[in-house]
């Protein structure tokens, strides 16, 4: 009896930590990416975007990159315009067209609304982008998959699915995105995550 009781706890012992977890659920992986997620505060990332507002769209090269608060976005070649470049913080943002001339507001979704005349949810969508809810406000639903990740969230009105996941660092990170809201419908597809040293 003791010969096997020994072999049992060798066995336990060996086993890995993963395999122990008594709560491998979605929900609770979902907590614990959560909290990993939302630390991470320096990175960028690169790819392509479809806007769309009733009958127009605008299609766009996507470089965004977030460091600690500060960000700055540019969508290279839409509104005919040759692309514009958004610089903010929490206070303060900052349009600039490609032509130089450079608008500011203390709200970014004001900001894009009255200059360009295309409603875009920045604020949240720099948690969306993450595979995390938007932080300031409470969602009405969530779908996660077997890995804990977000497939479905319905938060201020808008229907955002994470259609794909890809592997980056020792995170998985969301590569294609479809946003909706009424008549407005945003496609993202990033090619490349990359954290800010």
């Amino acid at each position: 009896m003791l010969f096997i009781a020994l072999i049992s706890l060798l066995v336990t012992a060996c086993t890995p930590v993963w395999q122990q977890r008594p709560d491998s659920s979605p929900e609770s992986l979902w907590d614990a990416r959560y909290q990993d997620l939302v630390q991470l505060d320096r990175w960028e990332i690169k790819g392509r975007t479809v806007i769309t507002q009733g009958k127009e769209a605008w299609n766009a090269g996507l470089y965004w990159q977030e460091d600690r608060g500060t960000y700055q976005i540019r969508l290279l070649g839409p509104f005919a315009q040759g692309g514009v470049t958004l610089n903010g913080n929490e206070k303060q943002v900052t349009l600039t067209m490609a032509d130089g001339k450079k608008s500011s507001s203390p709200s970014p979704e004001a900001l894009i609304a009255e200059t360009l005349g295309v409603h875009l949810p920045v604020s949240a969508l720099r948690d969306w982008v993450r595979g995390i809810p938007y932080q300031s406000t409470n969602f009405k639903s969530i779908e996660y998959d077997n890995e804990g990740r977000i497939t479905h969230l319905i938060q201020q009105g808008w229907d955002i699915k994470f259609l794909r996941y890809i592997p980056f660092e020792n995170y998985s990170m969301p590569a294609k995105i479809f946003i909706k809201h009424n008549e407005f419908s945003l496609r993202l597809v990033i090619s490349d995550w990359e954290l800010i040293q």
